[in-house]
């Protein structure tokens, strides 16, 4: 009964806050927004470059380029022969073009340069292609042997579209990990308040008050998951998955945040520095953990056939492979067990860290 007070007492105080109602529900569906924004792109896509050949002698590499294609048969560029340069360096300008390709030869060798907005991300992705294309061809133009070759296949015949469907997933993590700043923010002003005493005084066991927030954040977890699912859909994200194996694993990520909004809290001063240095710890590993865009994360272990980075020391980073899996490719609770198993196991440590940490400074200080 006193672990369901103190939910019920936390539920109400959050309730109550303005300000923790914008960070843990309504910041999380905004960014949802701003990755529809940001990554509308599709993630395999066909790139109109512009072409102009100096050489009609090089014409083979254009044929060539025209024929590359993804792993699923299509076209990896819209080769577009122009004489008009003038009117292809329009076309970069206003990016209706990703890349203008220059072909010409010295002593019989193909001479090419690649122009383009080197900030458009288009671009860069074109200008990879197509040196990589370039490459091989003049390799075997030039009768050197084939070391490696690269084909593409893909595994599923669902799966994400473009890179905000990749993404979306990321901002359940995202809405995770704000219960970082929150929990902290809420303990360090219970003992700014000095409630923490009148709560000890009153019987009530460190089990009970950790039980009752837990739970209460368990709570603001599952509404979290909801809100940011219902604002993807809308943006048309393309779920393939169990919404309810979607909040178990948001729930996984949040033990551990709680965990961690206890630590920050044993060492605040006040609520707001709670908040603020809970918020950096929060937005720390929702970068690190891939949920905003994917980072290279060197291979220190082997599980099986799974690879363990550097950055697989958070709950979030398996948790959001898992949501991914679940969400972007329908894969249910026996194919992402390992993540998820790895999640919680991780999140249990955190989570046990901060309930140690919290009685040894904070509890064993209001006897």
């Amino acid at each position: 009964m006193k672990t369901l007070l103190v939910a019920r007492k936390s539920l109400r105080e959050i309730s109550r806050e303005p300000q923790l109602l914008l960070l843990t529900i309504l910041l999380p569906v905004a960014f949802v927004g701003i990755t529809y924004l940001g990554y509308r792109g599709d993630l395999v896509a066909t790139y109109p470059v512009a072409v102009i050949v100096a050489d009609p002698g090089q014409r083979a590499l254009v044929d060539n380029l025209a024929a590359q294609r993804h792993g699923n048969g299509q076209p990896v560029f819209d080769i577009r022969v122009m004489e008009d340069r003038a009117g292809a360096e329009a076309g970069l300008l206003d990016r209706s073009l990703a890349a203008l390709l220059v072909i010409d030869s010295e002593a019989g060798t193909p001479a090419v340069t690649i122009k383009g907005d080197a900030l458009y991300a288009r671009y860069y992705r074109a200008s990879v292609l197509l040196e990589n294309a370039i490459t091989a061809f003049t390799d075997r133009a030039a009768g050197l042997p084939e070391v490696v070759r690269i084909e593409e296949a893909p595994l599923y015949s669902i799966g994400p579209r473009t890179e905000f469907d990749l993404y979306a997933p990321g901002m359940i993590v995202f809405a995770m990990l704000m219960i970082v700043p929150q929990t902290a923010m809420l303990v360090a002003r219970e003992l700014r308040w000095r409630t923490l005493r009148r709560l000890r005084l009153s019987r009530l066991s460190t089990f009970e008050l950790l039980a009752g927030l837990s739970l209460a954040q368990m709570v603001v977890g599952v509404v979290q998951v909801g809100a940011v699912f219902v604002a993807a859909l809308a943006l048309g994200f393309p779920n393939q998955g169990s919404l309810p194996l979607a909040i178990g694993v948001g729930l996984a990520i949040a033990l551990s945040a709680i965990g961690q909004g206890l630590i920050v809290a044993c060492f605040a001063e006040n609520d707001s520095q709670a908040a603020n240095v809970g918020s950096t710890a929060a937005m720390i590993q929702v970068f690190l953990s891939g949920a905003f865009y994917a980072l290279p994360s060197p291979t220190i272990l082997s599980l099986g056939a799974y690879q363990l980075g550097v950055f697989d020391i958070f709950p979030a980073t398996h948790g959001f492979m898992a949501l991914q899996q679940v969400l972007n490719y329908g894969a249910g609770l026996s194919q992402i067990a390992v993540r998820l198993g790895l999640t919680l196991l991780l999140s249990g440590l955190y989570f046990a860290l901060g309930v140690f940490v919290f009685n040894r400074t904070r509890m064993r200080s209001h006897h």
